[in-house]
């Protein structure tokens, strides 16, 4: 089937968070929520049970279950059982789950920054602390976990006796776009053991991979998405939260699924879905997952290309603007983008005030880069999942707002 990522969009007056809360005329490329048609396989299965005029209380689907056993055997060759799966009501939502039910008041959460903004929230508003172990980004814009700086970090908890029982991981990370390797994982798995830390591992952009192509410009670690799932001899120590959200673009519906081989931990999280009464699904929310695990692949596999062109552009185009360094992720549709020479070039004190004089100014939303932590500063991310027509619009304004602000 052919699938037009080109088709214009108008979201206006939808209750879509990401146009709606801009002004009109300002073209929105920040928030992860993607500008395309949902794959009519979709619309017509959702199309056809709103007709059936009953929203009462719905039952888990079993069909549910085996979409996402078929879909990590098939995309991700991880075989799971049925009873690894728990239902979730969102990725951040499991979060915050995951930190009540693993940790107690001032316990610490150890984090690699910059990372995924929610992740300081769910953490600080369960009244944990924050412990930040910064990454390093290399000259070719890949993030690279140090597992001296980690040990740092838990070292200076230590010192203020701070336990810190759990650690995020962000794989494929956001907002950098690093594609972590197996050996990656496995080194990282191996700390925690040694640390004696439970792994919450955020895989929620994990269908968003681009393996690199002869004469290509992707990254060389990116030749596939390697789930936490597979690391079975560390199953005692994972929990596994994804979804379809990402991949189909689902935010809207609150469902999310979270893996989880060991029976301990899998009695912990159980025992916070059901305290938060998180039981009954949403008479949509599963069929549509469902719907597209099993229907839906290759709106997928011909979105992807799309979106890696998307990417390419944007960082050429990115790197064409004085003061602004950019590169292609391994994976994920967002790029990190260095701005701290375009902040000074244009007498801006931080990159919150230049993303926010865009955005007034250039009429153009990013997203600024101190958002995702200290380490952040400095950068800014860009959502680049939008018809081709209108990224290159919003770039054009912000090259042109650059040239003369």
């Amino acid at each position: 089937m052919s699938y037009d990522f080109d088709a214009p969009v108008n979201r206006r007056g939808s209750g879509s968070d990401k146009w709606d809360s801009v002004e009109s005329g300002v073209i929105p490329l920040w928030v992860a929520d993607m500008d395309f048609a949902a794959p009519d396989e979709l619309t017509g299965v959702l199309a056809a049970r709103a007709a059936h005029p009953f929203y009462g209380y719905n039952r888990r689907r079993p069909e549910y279950l085996g979409a996402i056993l078929s879909w990590y055997k098939e995309q991700y060759g991880v075989s799971l059982a049925a009873a690894d799966i728990l239902p979730g009501s969102g990725t951040v939502l499991t979060l915050g789950m995951a930190v009540r039910a693993f940790t107690k008041a001032e316990d610490g959460v150890l984090i690699m920054a910059p990372v995924y903004a929610p992740f300081y929230r769910v953490i600080k508003e369960n009244h944990r602390k924050v412990i930040e172990a910064p990454m390093i980004l290399d000259k070719d814009g890949h993030f690279v976990l140090d597992r001296a700086v980690l040990e740092k970090a838990l070292d200076g908890a230590a010192a203020q006796n701070r336990a810190v029982p759990l650690v995020f991981f962000c794989s494929p990370h956001n907002p950098g776009g690093r594609v972590w390797t197996e050996g990656e994982i496995k080194t990282f798995l191996d700390f925690a053991k040694d640390r004696n830390l439970i792994v919450i591992a955020d895989e929620i952009h994990g269908d968003f991979v681009y393996p690199k192509e002869p004469g290509g410009t992707g990254t060389a670690e990116s030749s596939g998405f390697v789930s936490a799932t597979s690391f079975s001899d560390h199953a005692d120590r994972i929990v596994t939260v994804s979804g379809a959200n990402k991949s189909f673009n689902l935010g809207g519906l609150h469902v999310s699924h979270i893996i989880v081989r060991d029976e301990k931990l899998r009695a912990a999280m159980n025992r916070e879905l059901q305290n938060g009464f998180h039981r009954e699904p949403d008479v949509f929310a599963e069929l549509a997952v469902e719907t597209c695990y099993t229907k839906c692949a290759p709106w997928l596999l011909a979105l992807k290309p799309y979106l890696r062109q998307n990417l390419e552009e944007t960082a050429a185009f990115l790197k064409g603007i004085p003061g602004i360094n950019a590169w292609v992720p391994g994976g994920t549709y967002l790029l990190w983008a260095g701005i701290q020479g375009l902040v000074e070039r244009t007498g801006c004190k931080t990159d919150l005030e230049l993303v926010n004089r865009l955005e007034k100014e250039a009429k153009v939303k990013i997203t600024h880069g101190s958002l995702y932590g200290t380490a952040g500063a400095g950068y800014a991310r860009i959502n680049i999942a939008s018809p081709r027509k209108l990224l290159l619009e919003g770039l054009g304004r912000i090259k042109e707002w650059a040239e003369h602000p």
